[in-house]
């Protein structure tokens, strides 16, 4: 039985270039993937992922949240990439998101950054509460549909 651990980092994501540093470091890997932005550059969907922030009726110094999923095993590159579109469609009906999956190393993962701001300008901000039952409801998905696979979440303490 191989595992599956989702961890959920929880840094400076309040800096003027957060967005940057997740979507460009996502961006960067072999496959990408995600919902909420037009597919043009990882430079245009940053200014989209700002332009939901700059019409958000709320306020929040968290701007984005960047979470993987670690395989304790080798998976198939197709069967990630499912898993990838499965996770994101979690946030589609109110928050953009970004996946992408990293194959450099001995076992593939994947990366994603959620928009902590709706591209609904009147929907609440993804704060701290709201993420923690979203990743709740995504640890229950990945359990239900990988019953064979010990499914774990962790979110990191604030650090840098």
């Amino acid at each position: 039985m191989s595992n599956i651990r989702i961890e959920v980092f929880s840094g400076s994501y309040s800096n003027d270039d957060a967005y940057n540093r997740v979507l460009g470091y996502i961006g960067q890997k072999t496959y990408l993937g995600g919902y909420g932005f037009s597919c043009n550059s990882h430079s245009t969907i940053i200014k989209q992922f700002q332009l939901s922030e700059q019409y958000s009726h709320y306020k929040n110094p968290q701007k984005i949240w960047h979470f993987i999923i670690t395989f304790s095993e080798p998976w198939k590159h197709y069967d990630l990439l499912c898993m990838g579109v499965h996770v994101s469609a979690v946030f589609k009906d109110h928050y953009q998101i970004l996946f992408g999956l990293d194959t450099i190393g001995q076992n593939p993962h994947l990366h994603f950054g959620v928009n902590a701001f709706s591209y609904r300008p009147d929907d609440p901000v993804l704060n701290h509460t709201r993420m923690s039952q979203y990743m709740l409801g995504i640890q229950e998905y990945l359990k239900r549909n990988y019953p064979y696979h010990t499914v774990t979440l962790q979110f990191q303490r604030k650090g840098g």
